[in-house]
């Protein structure tokens, strides 16, 4: 075997290995989550303004993968459901910042800790020497997928960040 069809085979396994650990993480997904009255993208929403903090709506939209007018639309509704707050951005008065409100935010930080719950009970189940490889080998894998996301999302993250006005 050729040390590229090696590699390629190394990927194909950490690939179905990843896979298969998440679905086991994701088994069972909390109840609260069937009783939250928002779409799966209003959901994503909610998290993206929760990890990028407040951001003009373009900016929301990019990350998002969907249109401008879809954004909008999608913020609407959360500005209405009272977990988004938006304004006019002071810098260009053509466009608008929208951040997630107080009650919003609680929303957010409330489902990620659930999932962690979830984890944590599940790896709680774990030996201590299990854990200890896991973490060892998630540390490289973490490392690696650092190293080169840093190279390939320089100029990314410079055009996100100027068009943020951050630059």
């Amino acid at each position: 075997m050729s040390a590229r069809a090696h590699k390629e085979a190394l990927v194909r396994g950490v690939v179905g290995h990843l896979e298969e650990a998440l679905q086991h993480l994701r088994s069972g997904i909390p109840q609260e989550w069937f009783t939250i009255e928002l779409t799966m993208p209003q959901l994503r929403g909610l998290f993206v303004l929760l990890n990028d903090g407040p951001s003009r709506m373009g900016a929301l939209a990019a990350s998002l993968g969907v249109t401008l007018s879809s954004a909008t639309g999608l913020v609407d509704k959360l500005v209405q459901g009272g977990l988004v707050e938006r304004w006019p951005d002071p810098e260009d008065r053509r466009s608008v910042i929208c951040a997630l409100s107080p009650k919003g935010r609680e929303l957010a930080e409330r489902l990620l800790q659930l999932r962690r719950s979830q984890w944590e009970e599940k790896l709680g189940g774990l030996s201590e020497e299990e854990l200890a490889s896991a973490t060892q080998g998630l540390d490289s894998l973490l490392r690696g997928l650092t190293r080169r996301g840093s190279e390939a999302a320089e100029p990314a993250s410079s055009a996100r960040e100027l068009h943020r006005g951050r630059v």
